[in-house]
């Protein structure tokens, strides 16, 4: 083996002595012109002389990745087993069961409180409606007593109905002086 290292030394010095040697090129510091064939056959004078163990130790390294990639492969498969079998076991678990008992009792509790809001609000819409509708029915009276007032015709008091229909007013007959009539509208 050391003879191989010392003539592998030796092409080495040749090879850097060819380009040592080479001519320079025109205005392009740093380039030469290496005589090509001399340049090959010192390159495979040099391979031929390279030692066995080179080749060895390449397939031994390309070997030792093919191994390192099937043991981390070996190692995401183990961990993704181990995680679905924790996700059986937690499913399995009491813990497990009382959460989701837990989370339908809540839910169950939020339907209902939002049902409750829901009625509620309904309860609150037909109260306000209906003070709104009194107040529109007491307000229609007051503009009926209004114009038969400024009308001349008299005012004849309007009885409400408990289902909150509108109060019926007297059609009056009599035309005023000016062309108008008095109307319930």
């Amino acid at each position: 083996m050391r003879e191989d290292m010392q003539y592998i030394s030796g092409v080495m010095d040749e090879l850097e002595a060819i380009v040592q040697d080479a001519s320079n090129v025109p205005m392009r510091k740093g380039l030469a012109v290496v005589d090509r064939s001399d340049l090959l056959v010192m390159l495979d004078e040099l391979r031929g002389s390279l030692p066995g163990e080179l080749s060895e130790a390449e397939a031994l390294r390309r070997e030792c990745a093919a191994m390192v990639a099937e043991a981390e492969e070996d190692a995401r498969r183990i961990i993704e087993d181990a995680h679905r079998r924790t996700e059986d076991r937690v499913e399995e678990s009491e813990v497990h069961r009382r959460a989701l008992r837990r989370a339908d009792e809540v839910t169950e509790r939020a339907e209902r409180y939002a049902e409750e809001v829901s009625s509620g609000s309904e309860v609150y819409r037909d109260r306000v409606m209906g003070q709104l509708e009194n107040w529109f029915e007491d307000s229609l009276v007051s503009v009926g007593e209004s114009r038969q007032e400024l009308g001349g015709v008299p005012v004849r008091p309007v009885v409400r109905t408990p289902e909150r229909q509108p109060a019926q007013q007297p059609e009056p007959t009599e035309d005023d002086n000016r062309g108008w009539r008095v109307s319930s509208a």
